[in-house]
């Protein structure tokens, strides 16, 4: 994994867990320093989280971490949600040989990834996983909305990877889903979503606390 992505992943997760806080800017050669590496991964890292809207770069001032309100990460989750669902009724009224022979190997490596206790290496592999749903789907204009949600949300959804027991639960319901989807029971994919989908109230809140402005 390249620098400027291991950086990413290690400043969101402390900006979701409060260890960086909300209007904390963030300098470049503090963040340098302190993980032993040059300012161009540092800038690209922030970079990358200024793209999922997680910290503003402002003129003569640097990133800062910014905030999200409750009812805006609320509706986000709503919207991603109904995404997710229907792109899994779809899915199973029109997967073909590939997209199954895709999905397989895409649970396959989830597999591996949960024997691992690995939860970065788990969620890359489920967005995978997900992502095998989403061409199954034949709906480019959601697949196009999946993709841009899945980004925005991804410190929330990666952060849930790392709650004890979420793997397990995680890797059980895919195999369910998949099980639905090769059936081509519309309904049932629906309803497997909706509940894979679910979130976390305990980790939301603690979730919100840190990033919510209002």
């Amino acid at each position: 994994m390249r620098q400027a992505n291991r950086l990413k992943q290690t400043l969101e997760r402390q900006i979701v867990t409060g260890e960086i806080r909300q209007g904390e800017r963030l300098e470049e050669i503090d963040i340098a320093q302190r993980f032993g590496v040059s300012r161009t991964p540092v800038r690209e890292a922030l970079m990358m989280l200024e793209a999922i809207h997680l910290v503003e770069r402002r003129p003569r001032r640097g990133a800062i971490v910014k905030g999200m309100t409750l009812k805006t990460l609320i509706q986000m989750l709503e919207y991603f949600a109904g995404l997710e669902r229907f792109a899994a009724r779809l899915a199973a009224k029109r997967i073909r040989n590939t997209e199954v022979n895709s999905l397989k190997a895409a649970q396959a490596a989830c597999r591996l990834a949960a024997e691992k206790n690995d939860a970065d290496d788990y969620y890359n592999q489920n967005i995978g996983f997900h992502r095998a749903i989403y061409n199954a789907s034949y709906n480019h204009v959601l697949m196009d909305q999946l993709e841009i949600f899945g980004k925005r949300l991804e410190p929330f959804l990666r952060s849930q990877h790392h709650q004890k027991g979420w793997i397990e639960k995680s890797l059980e319901e895919h195999e369910k889903i998949v099980e639905t989807i090769l059936q081509g029971d519309e309904q049932e994919a629906d309803l497997l979503l909706q509940q894979h989908v679910s979130f976390d109230s305990q980790l939301f809140a603690e979730f919100a606390s840190h990033l919510i402005t209002e």
